[in-house]
């Protein structure tokens, strides 16, 4: 279970930066659909792979396992970083 984890939490963190690149470069966006700014909704999704990411860390069992867990991990932290920094100064901004 924990190595389908490690695996999915690597997945998900390729994903989050998808949706990152997607929201980020698409127009004006109508908010009232979804009830909050996408790039939360980005952030929330991020920080969920990040919990699984470390999660991952226990179905380590060779080193692409741990390759895929260290990634996964810098991948979502510095994403999370980033988007907080977005988020915080745009809604001063706002």
């Amino acid at each position: 279970m924990e190595k389908k984890i490690n695996l999915w939490s690597f997945i998900l963190s390729i994903i989050c930066i998808l949706l990152f690149f997607i929201v980020s470069l698409s127009g004006p966006i109508d908010y009232s659909i979804m009830g909050t700014h996408p790039l939360n909704l980005v952030l929330y999704i991020t920080l969920i792979t990040f919990i699984f990411g470390i999660l991952g860390f226990s179905g380590i069992q060779d080193w692409k396992g741990m390759t895929r867990s260290v990634t996964t991990v810098i991948i979502t932290l510095g994403l999370s970083a980033f988007l907080v920094v977005i988020v915080f100064f745009g809604s001063l901004l706002s």
